[in-house]
C-alpha cells in the first residue's frame, strides 16, 4: 500500500443503516438483502455516486449529477448539493492515467457555498479522465474535513487556457457566513464579472459599521502595483471598492471585513470575486495615487469627526476644467488642513501647496483646488481639534484631471490667514505687472485692511462685511494684503501674497 497503513475504525452509521442510504455504498449479491421495495440492478449500482457515511451524517442531498460519471459540455461540468445546516466544503481533483493519479493545482474548479447550497464548477485543463473528491465539515467549526463523495469526469475538449487566478480562500462569491460578519444578504456567486473596460466597482451593503480591506491578484500584477489598483470607501451602511485593471485577463478580488469599532479584531474573508477584463485596460500612468488610505471619500471617519454635507460624496472626483471646489460642514469647528500630491509632474511650476486654498466661513469649509497639468492626484484632508494637537487624517479623494491646459496657483497664505477669512477676488496667485487689480476679501475682526505693493492702497469695508478696493501691481515682484487687528497698534498681519509676473 505504498507505506500507507490501513486502520480499522468503528462507524456506527453502518449499524441498522436505512436501506435507502446503505445501497449507495454496498450492494448485496442477492437482491432480496437490499431490503428495498424496488431493488437496484448491479449496472445501476455501479453508476451511482459513491457516498460515505459523512455524507448522511451532515444531512447532505445531491442535487446534480445523479451518477458518478460526468461528461463535460463545452469543457465544463458541475456538481451541486443542498443541506439544511451550515456546511463548509473543499475538494481535490486528480488526473487519472494508466499508472498513476496526479493531483491538479490551481483554479480548475470554482466553488460557491451559500447557507443551504453548494456548487462546484469543474474546468478540466486538458483532455482526459479526472477524479473529484468532495470533503465537508459542519459549518462554524474548525474540525477536519471528511470525505463525503466522489465523481469521475471525462473531458474530450477542454476550454481554451484561461490562466484563472489562484484562490487561497477556496470559495468564490460571498462567503457562507458573510451575513454573520455584518454584510447584507445578496446573490453573488462564482459567475465571472466581465468588464468591457478596465474599471470595476463592488458595492456591499452592511447591517452595521464595518472596516474593509481588499486584495487584488492577476498573473502579471505584483503586490506594489496591485495596491495602486484599489480605492476603498467605508461608509456606515455600505462598503465600496473601486478596481482598476491594467492588464487584460482574469483577476481575483478578495474582500476582508471586521467590526469598525473592534480595532483589535482580525479581518475575516467575506468574499472572493472573479473579474475578467476583456479589453481596454487602464494605462499604468492612470492608476490610483500611491499610499492611498483605506478611507477614500466621505465615510465613517469624517462622520465621527463631525464633517457632513459634502458636495462630493464619491471617492473619485473627475474634472475637465482643471479646478474644483469641495465644500462640507464642520460642526465641531475643527482646524482643517489639505494636502495635494501627484506621483510625477511633467511641468515645472509652483509647489502643489500653492494649488490648494482653504476658506472657513462659520461652519462651512471650502477646499478649492487648481491643477497644473492633467493626470491623477491625491487630495488628503486632515483635522485638528486644538492648536497643540497633531493633525489626524480624515480621508483621501482621488482627483482625475482631463484638462490639458494647466490652471494657475493660488496666492500664498500666511499664518494670520485663518478661520472666517475668505478671499473673493482675485483667486489667481500670479498677477500681471502694471495692472489695476480689484481686491475683495472677508477678514472678520479686522480694523483696517490694505494692499501693499509699490504703493499702499486702502481697502474699505462695505455693508456686507467685505473689504474691497483697487491696487496697482506696478513693476514690483509681489502684492500683499495685510490687516490691522488693533487700530492702536502699528503691527500688521500679512494675510496673503500675490506674485507679479516679470515685466521683462
Amino acid at each position: 500500500m505504498d507505506n500507507r497503513v490501513f486502520m480499522k475504525r468503528y462507524n456506527e452509521f453502518y449499524f441498522l443503516t436505512d436501506p435507502e442510504d446503505f445501497i449507495n455504498s454496498h450492494c448485496p449479491d442477492e437482491e432480496e438483502w437490499q431490503l428495498l421495495e424496488n431493488p437496484v440492478k448491479l449496472e445501476e449500482f455501479e453508476r451511482m455516486v459513491l457516498k460515505t457515511s459523512a455524507f448522511y451524517q451532515l444531512r447532505l442531498t445531491l442535487i446534480q449529477p445523479r451518477h458518478f460519471l460526468l461528461i463535460t459540455e463545452n469543457g465544463e461540468a458541475s456538481i451541486s448539493m443542498g443541506f439544511p445546516q451550515p456546511v463548509d466544503f473543499t475538494y481535490q481533483i486528480f488526473q487519472r492515467s494508466c499508472c498513476e493519479q496526479k493531483e491538479l493545482r490551481g483554479s480548475v474548479g470554482l466553488l460557491t457555498v451559500t447557507q443551504t447550497t453548494m456548487k462546484l464548477r469543474l474546468l478540466p485543463p486538458t483532455v482526459g479522465s479526472f477524479e473529484v473528491m468532495i470533503f465537508a465539515r459542519l459549518g462554524n467549526t474548525s474540525g477536519m474535513f471528511g470525505w463525503v463523495c466522489s465523481f469521475q469526469v471525462e473531458c474530450s475538449k477542454p476550454q481554451p487556457a484561461k490562466d484563472l487566478p489562484e484562490n487561497p480562500y477556496l470559495c468564490w462569491g460571498m462567503q457562507r457566513n458573510a451575513e454573520a460578519l455584518g454584510l447584507e444578504p445578496r446573490v453573488c456567486g462564482s459567475e465571472v464579472a466581465v468588464l468591457g473596460g478596465g474599471t470595476f466597482e463592488l458595492v456591499l451593503h452592511t447591517a452595521r459599521p464595518l472596516m474593509m480591506l481588499c486584495e487584488l491578484s492577476h498573473k502579471d500584477l505584483d503586490q506594489n502595483l496591485a495596491k495602486r489598483c484599489l480605492a476603498t470607501q467605508i461608509e456606515a451602511d455600505k462598503l465600496t471598492c473601486h478596481v482598476l485593471c491594467p492588464y487584460t485577463g482574469y483577476y481575483r478580488l478578495s474582500v476582508f471585513v471586521r467590526d469598525y469599532e473592534l480595532a483589535g479584531d482580525n479581518f475575516s474573508n467575506a468574499g472572493n470575486f472573479m473579474l475578467y477584463c476583456a479589453g481596454n485596460p487602464i494605462n499604468l500612468n492612470e492608476l490610483f495615487p500611491p499610499a492611498l488610505s483605506n478611507w477614500c471619500g466621505p465615510g465613517i471617519s469624517t462622520d465621527l469627526a463631525g464633517l457632513s454635507k459634502f458636495s462630493h460624496t464619491e471617492a473619485i472626483v473627475s474634472t475637465q476644467q482643471g479646478q474644483l471646489d469641495i465644500t462640507f460642514r464642520n460642526q465641531h469647528d475643527l482646524d482643517i488642513h489639505a494636502v495635494l500630491s501627484k506621483e510625477q509632474r511633467s511641468r515645472a511650476g509652483h509647489d502643489l501647496t500653492r494649488h490648494i486654498f482653504l476658506a472657513h466661513a462659520r461652519t462651512e469649509v471650502m477646499v478649492s483646488v487648481t491643477l497644473p497639468e492633467p493626470g491623477v492626484y491625491k487630495l488628503s484632508l486632515y483635522a485638528s481639534a486644538a492648536p497643540d494637537e497633531d493633525y489626524a487624517p480624515l480621508c483621501d479623494f482621488v482627483v482625475r484631471n482631463g484638462a490639458e491646459a494647466g490652471r494657475p496657483a493660488f496666492p500664498r497664505t500666511y499664518a494670520a490667514w485663518g478661520k472666517g477669512d475668505v478671499l473673493l477676488e482675485p483667486r489667481t496667485g500670479l498677477l500681471e505687472p502694471h495692472s489695476r487689480v480689484r481686491l475683495r476679501a472677508r477678514v472678520p475682526g479686522a480694523r483696517r485692511v490694505c494692499a501693499l505693493g509699490q504703493q499702499t492702497a486702502e481697502l474699505h469695508l462695505d455693508d456686507s462685511g467685505v473689504w474691497e478696493g483697487e491696487a496697482v501691481t506696478g513693476s514690483g515682484r509681489q502684492l500683499r494684503i495685510a490687516a490691522f487687528r488693533d487700530l492702536t497698534s502699528t503691527d500688521m498681519d500679512i494675510l496673503v501674497c500675490f506674485d507679479v509676473r516679470d515685466a521683462a
